[in-house]
């Protein structure tokens, strides 16, 4: 069936190319004619005949595949049941031989008749080559044989073969083939007497008979039948040498799923497919099993013998199906060739009329669509005709509006960029002047803001104006209400004077019209709650502006509010920025003086504390002792955070400088050890390093180093209550990796990041119990940052915790603020 799919693929090509292959041939001269148009007309008819034949006709196939292989199937599978019912009946017919011969009651008068009753089973059964008879316990009392001399009354004890015990238990017993001597193929009958003192009669039986069976079965002309036993063992074959042989077929894919159908509860005879055989070739298989003996009865012809008849009607249908689209494509040509003629026509007639050439009409005359189609062609002729004139003035006003607009646009987006390029209010305020003189196409401008607090108008930009007017106006002191300019910016609405010397007489108008000015035009500069102030221009020449000048003025007015408030914003932002700066800085400069000045006197009553524990004034009370020891360790704590608030405030102020010289990472991380080893003993704690070998010297401030990694193991023992502290030191890639590992209580994932903070530390009650200000990993953190390294936290809630930081190897000199 393999050559089904490719002959369905032959066709399934060619079909495409029959109207090519006839439009080159020379019956078919339509070079006229030929198009895109026509070749789809053509390949329409050919593909929609071409689906409905090649569809049939593979649904016809496909069912004639299945039914044929049923049908052959079914075949092999009655042919595979005949053999095995065969074979069935041969081995009933030999258990009904030797049930008469456990009949006779076990005597010694009674061993002849059994000797010439055994000698009578031999002629009356060929298949059957060696009898014997064994008694109630399992002693041979006779063995008849083809080819050795008979034994009567030997004794010799089988009572344990399983022989024997399987057909005393179960009555009857098949035992498994063997081949004697490389001969033919043998088993062994066992069955016993219904009474419990009967003997037991077994047969070897030969299976040559099988042979016989399997060579009548004629399946084809290349078909064979085969039985294998319950191992997969060959034991008839049409071909006796490979069942001499001993072949073993347990591998092929059939007698694998026939063995494994067998075992089921349920055996399936029939189960078929295609599959290979013993010499590699495909088959088409079924089988039928001998439940009784667990044989298997298998049938097999070879896929081409079998799937032959199918393969020649496949051919007889192409040849149909190629006639039929061969008429296909003749039909095909005949139709195209009359719709594509008029639709050329068309096609033509249309071009000239798209070309200019509005006189042409197209006549056709075919009485269908394609008439009335030529006929609305040339009414759309003759009304472009009308209206062609009249849509190129539309086109020419229409395209020079547009070109206005985007010039404007340009405008306004040039205007934009350059009073958004400038943070600074006089210079915003100067561009947003001479820009909107510009976009107005007048002679000067200035920009007055408004000041809330004196109700009064203030210049404070100007373009084009002369000096002398400035100084006018600058002396002129423009108050809301009293002029119509300050009256129209108050009432929130643009103004627009046509001739400023129709105004009533003020210092104001006489100042403009002496300058020189005519017209004038105003705009509001507004926010949502309140107004800024005013953009105005002015003209020497008298009228009005159009108004499309107008809305760009307005436009322009409202980015303009928004480039002036951002400038005044970022002048707030920098001033209180500055101001912010020199407050830290004196809050940084206080905290350092103050927290020297605390540390000078809380260093003497520590001395003093530690005079008296030594005993130096003689010997104190011991409720004298306990008290003195608490201040010692509360004054110890004390001076532990003042000195972390030195040195934030330090780093903050920008005084902290690293002392840098060479180092041994070794022995720092040794002196570490040393420093906090009884703190961790005295928790129980275990404590060990891990240094790498041969670690470089490093080359940086070694007394802050020391300080970072005491605060990290202080932290890892405070924080530990059970388990172990680690301190690791490795070098690579040019720096220095120092981790301290611990097994405390862990931390949240949350609380990771902040903990680097300054003042920060999680928030728990069972960290808060430990104490501590917060600032020891902020200032560990801003240690490292100065050196060039990094420090870091990986950490899992109740899994401990691993502090890490790595140091460049040489590092050089940063900035005193981290």
């Amino acid at each position: 069936m393999r050559q089904l799919p490719s002959i369905l693929g032959v066709l399934t090509a060619w079909a495409p190319a029959l109207p090519r292959g006839l439009a080159r041939s020379g019956r078919f001269r339509l070079s006229r004619l030929r198009g895109r148009l026509f070749a789809k007309y053509v390949a329409l008819v050919v593909g929609v005949v071409c689906v409905a034949l090649l569809t049939n006709g593979a649904f016809e196939i496909w069912f004639l595949y299945h039914e044929h292989r049923a049908s052959q199937v079914r075949i092999q599978s009655e042919q595979a049941e005949a053999a095995a019912a065969k074979i069935g009946q041969f081995v009933t017919e030999i258990e009904a031989q030797l049930g008469w011969t456990t009949q006779l009651p076990w005597t010694a008068s009674t061993l002849e008749q059994r000797r010439v009753d055994a000698l009578r089973l031999l002629r009356q059964v060929p298949a059957i080559t060696e009898f014997s008879q064994f008694d109630p316990f399992g002693r041979q009392q006779i063995q008849v044989s083809r080819t050795a001399m008979s034994v009567l009354g030997s004794g010799a004890d089988f009572s344990n073969d399983a022989k024997f015990v399987q057909s005393k238990a179960n009555k009857l017993y098949y035992g498994p083939v063997y081949f004697r001597r490389n001969s033919e193929p043998y088993m062994s009958i066992g069955m016993a007497g219904a009474r419990r003192d009967d003997g037991v009669s077994l047969a070897e039986v030969n299976l040559r008979f099988l042979w016989d069976v399997v060579s009548q079965i004629k399946v084809g002309e290349h078909g064979q039948a085969y039985v294998v036993d319950s191992m997969g063992r060959l034991i008839a074959h049409p071909d006796l040498s490979l069942v001499l042989r001993n072949t073993d077929l347990s591998n092929l894919a059939q007698v694998k799923a026939a063995r494994a159908a067998a075992a089921g509860t349920m055996p399936e005879p029939g189960q078929e497919g295609v599959a290979q055989n013993l010499a590699g070739s495909r088959v088409l298989s079924a089988h039928a099993s001998i439940p009784a003996l667990g044989w298997i009865v298998f049938v097999e012809l070879p896929v081409e013998e079998a799937y032959a008849p199918l393969y020649a009607e496949v051919r007889r249908t192409a040849l149909v199906l190629l006639a039929a689209l061969g008429l296909a494509a003749l039909a095909g040509l005949f139709l195209a060739h009359k719709m594509v003629v008029p639709i050329q026509a068309l096609r033509a007639g249309a071009a000239r009329i798209g070309s200019g050439d509005l006189d042409q009409r197209i006549a056709i005359d075919t009485g269908d669509e394609l008439e009335a189609l030529a006929d609305q062609f040339n009414d759309m002729a003759a009304k472009l005709r009308e209206s062609y004139a009249d849509l190129e003035n539309k086109v020419e006003i229409r395209t020079h509006e547009l070109a206005q607009s985007v010039e404007e646009l340009q405008a306004l987006g040039e205007v934009s960029q350059a009073v958004n390029s400038s943070l600074d209010v006089a210079t915003v305020l100067s561009t947003i002047v001479a820009k909107a003189v510009q976009i107005s196409d007048t002679d000067a401008g200035a920009i007055y803001v408004f000041d809330e607090q004196k109700q009064e108008f203030e210049l404070r930009a100007t373009h084009g104006m002369p000096a002398t007017l400035i100084a006018d106006i600058q002396r002129i002191r423009l108050r809301a209400g009293e002029t119509a300019m300050a009256r129209a910016m108050m009432e929130r609405r643009a103004l627009q004077l046509a001739d400023l010397r129709e105004l009533p007489r003020s210092p104001m108008q006489e100042a403009v019209t002496r300058a020189g000015y005519r017209a004038l035009v105003a705009i509001p500069l507004l926010r949502p709650d309140h107004l800024v102030g005013s953009l105005v221009v002015r003209r020497k020449q008298a009228g009005l502006l159009p108004q499309s000048t107008m809305d760009l003025l307005q436009t322009f007015a409202a980015q303009s509010v928004l480039a002036i408030q951002n400038a005044r914003l970022f002048q707030e932002v920098d001033e209180k920025g500055r101001q912010l700066e020199l407050e830290s800085r004196h809050k940084s400069q206080f905290l350092a003086n103050m927290s020297h000045e605390l540390r000078t006197p809380l260093n003497a009553i520590l001395g003093y504390t530690e005079l008296i524990l030594d005993n130096t004034y003689g010997d104190p009370p011991h409720k004298m002792r306990s008290v003195l020891e608490r201040v010692h360790i509360n004054g110890r704590h004390l001076l532990g955070l003042i000195n972390d608030v030195l040195d934030l405030s330090k780093i903050e102020a920008g005084q902290l400088r690293l002392s840098l010289t060479d180092y041994s990472l070794d022995e720092v991380v040794r002196t570490v050890f040393t420093g906090v080893e009884s703190l961790a003993a005295s928790k129980g704690l275990a404590f060990s390093t891990e240094i790498a070998p041969n670690l470089p010297r490093g080359h940086g401030d070694e007394r802050r180093i020391v300080q970072v990694l005491l605060n990290l193991t202080g932290n890892a023992i405070k924080f530990t209550d059970a388990g172990e502290v680690t301190i690791n030191a490795s070098a690579h890639d040019d720096a220095f990796t120092i981790a301290v590992r611990d097994t405390g209580p862990g931390i949240e994932p949350a609380d990771q990041a902040r903990i680097f903070g300054e003042f920060q530390q999680v928030d728990a009650s069972s960290t808060r119990a430990k104490g501590g200000s917060g600032l020891g990993l902020s200032i560990a953190k801003r240690i490292i940052e100065m050196h060039g390294g990094r420090i870091w936290v990986e950490s899992k809630p109740g899994a401990g915790s691993t502090f890490s930081f790595s140091l460049p190897i040489r590092a050089a000199q940063q900035a005193g603020a981290a």
